[in-house]
């Protein structure tokens, strides 16, 4: 169930935050992750067309995806295994953070509000990246960044500790390798960019497969 109600929270995209002085165009394309907490690691791919995202997560019960549409500020769970899907309003949101915070699941995820160009550069996957540093609520983050693919700002949640990017000049890069650890210097979250493609996803990448059932919220309502 954690694995099922933590991919919903994992990530949310924005092609249009309110950051000051933003010189890129959104990125389109995709990249693939890989997530590793100290639970898990997990294979994250991020496909965008620039106004509309899908994250895939496989885990041990299958691969699912969650579909953004920035526009008309939907979001639709698919549950590949099961051929089902869920659309997720924020009704249905809040019952889902209230059922992970009685099972004891919830906790905040790292918040980025004010990194710190250190000029330190390295290379990942071929492209240049300058690493950023932010230090808040007890955890000391790293962020390697570059601005030659366009801009990809996302969040986490307080059920996977992904680092919140929206509200800080590191939404304004393309993030490849990000590292969060606490205040006793242990990791908390690492994700890691395997691979970028270039290549802007169609229409077709966002659309719910024409086989698959509704789902009905665990508990029944809205």
């Amino acid at each position: 169930m954690k694995s099922l109600l933590s991919i919903i929270f994992l990530i949310s995209f924005m092609t249009n935050p309110s950051v000051s002085l933003r010189s890129q165009e959104a990125f389109k394309g995709s990249v693939t992750y890989v997530l590793s907490t100290d639970e898990a690691e997990m294979p994250l791919k991020i496909s965008t067309n620039g106004s509309k995202l899908k994250a895939s997560i496989t885990m041990a019960m299958g691969t699912m995806d969650v579909i953004m549409d920035n526009q008309a500020k939907d979001q639709t769970m698919i549950m590949h295994s099961q051929k089902m899907y869920m659309q997720l309003t924020a009704k249905r949101l809040e019952r889902l953070k209230s059922m992970m915070g009685s099972m004891g699941k919830g906790f905040e995820a790292p918040l980025i509000t004010e990194p710190i160009r250190t000029g330190e550069t390295k290379k990942i996957l071929n492209y240049v990246c300058e690493k950023l540093i932010d230090k808040s609520d007890g955890n000391t983050t790293e962020i390697w960044v570059t601005d030659k693919v366009g801009y990809l700002a996302f969040s986490g949640s307080p059920l996977l500790p992904m680092p919140s990017l929206l509200n800080s000049d590191a939404a304004t890069f393309f993030a490849l390798e990000i590292e969060s650890k606490d205040k006793d210097g242990d990791t908390v979250m690492k994700l890691t960019a395997k691979e970028v493609s270039l290549t802007a996803p169609g229409e077709a990448d966002f659309i719910v497969p024409a086989d698959y059932a509704p789902f009905s919220f665990p508990g029944g309502g809205n």
